[in-house]
């Protein structure tokens, strides 16, 4: 662990001078009992592991596999007062649901290594979207691709996203160790911003459960109702046309629910539960009293984690448009679809139709 004199230094700006001390030292009992250094290490180890399996077995999901484990195993790594443990349990919240949607779509079958590949990276090796993605066709350049963004990259973001966690262990050792600082002694454990941010996390991932779950219904439907009668004949497909969520199975993909306010409710409710998770961060340098006593200290709105909801929001982004161009190119009625719904921000007026009530169906979509 850094030195009290360097922990107390910086309790103002950007929090940057207390992310490179902390990693100033390298003796092996700082790497295990600082989560600076241990989730750095740990996350880089688990990074080269997933590149090497996934190059053996040519299987790139590996890194999917622990998507929804090991942010919470950074947030553990984390605990040590009321705020950290709070934010670990609700990282544990978020793991075991997706862990287990994960599962129960065949994300695991064939451990340890084998397992559903996301379809998505298939489509990638083929070139099957022409363009730059084209180049993914040579092994060499795949292997890359493998090793930077899918191994690496996606690894680190898993780290950065949880890393709110870290900055909240900080500022945590800053109360324990600065008892001579006066800005430190006004921090508290807990305070309102925890709450907020609490309700905000709780929130979006209802909202995740409640679109994985719509999605998984129609999927689970329309592969049956496939599986026993192959194509539609065009009398078939009237009669089911009728309601909503028949209507769905027509075109083939979910629009009703959920899906009729955005086309990715379940994406955009994980970004919106990282941001959440950033106020924590925030939370840890606000006065117990806040937001009625902010001349005890000034809050840090924005500090340096901040940087993993944002790259979590870039990615998707980028995966949002890849499985729109994978969605048009499957249903024809998808390009009416994205006209009427917006990808991740809600219209407002549909918004305002569920508040006051008055929202109602047309087709069976939310109007």
């Amino acid at each position: 662990m850094t030195t009290s004199h360097n922990m107390c230094n910086d309790h103002g700006g950007f929090l940057l001078d207390d992310l490179l001390s902390q990693f100033s030292s390298s003796s092996e009992s700082a790497i295990i009992n600082n989560p600076y250094q241990s989730t750095f290490v740990t996350c880089n180890i688990i990074a080269m592991l997933c590149f090497i399996i996934s190059s053996f077995t040519g299987n790139f999901s590996q890194v999917d596999k622990l998507w929804s484990i090991v942010p919470a195993m950074y947030a553990w790594m984390c605990v040590t007062d009321t705020r950290t443990t709070l934010m670990a349990f609700l990282a544990t919240l978020w793991s075991v649901r997706l862990t287990y949607n994960f599962y129960r779509r065949g994300g695991y079958n064939g451990l340890p290594f084998g397992g559903e590949e996301d379809y998505r990276w298939e489509i990638l090796r083929r070139g099957t979207l022409g363009g730059w993605w084209t180049l993914l066709t040579n092994k060499f350049i795949l292997g890359v691709f493998n090793l930077v963004f899918i191994s690496f990259f996606q690894n680190l973001l898993l780290l950065y996203i949880a890393s709110p966690s870290v900055v909240a262990w900080s500022m945590a050792m800053k109360r324990t160790h600065c008892d001579n600082d006066e800005g430190v002694q006004n921090l508290s454990s807990l305070n309102a911003l925890d709450g907020i941010a609490a309700t905000i996390f709780l929130f979006a991932l209802c909202i995740e459960c409640m679109a994985d779950n719509q999605q998984l219904r129609f999927q689970n439907k329309k592969h049956a109702i496939n599986s026993v009668s192959g194509t539609f004949a065009s009398a078939t497909k009237s009669l089911i046309a009728k309601s909503a969520e028949n209507k769905d199975l027509v075109d083939g993909f979910c629009q009703s629910g959920l899906f009729a306010i955005v086309r990715k409710p379940n994406y955009a409710a994980e970004q919106l539960i990282w941001i959440s998770y950033y106020f924590f961060s925030v939370a840890a340098s606000a006065p117990a009293t806040w937001p009625h006593s902010q001349s005890q200290g000034t809050v840090l709105w924005v500090n340096w984690s901040m940087g993993g909801f944002i790259l979590l929001c870039l990615l998707f982004q980028g995966s949002g448009w890849l499985t729109e161009q994978i969605s048009t190119s499957k249903y024809p009625a998808y390009r009416n679809y994205q006209r009427r719904v917006p990808l991740y921000m809600p219209k407002i007026t549909t918004l305002w139709n569920l508040l006051v009530g008055n929202g109602h169906e047309k087709g069976g979509k939310v109007q």
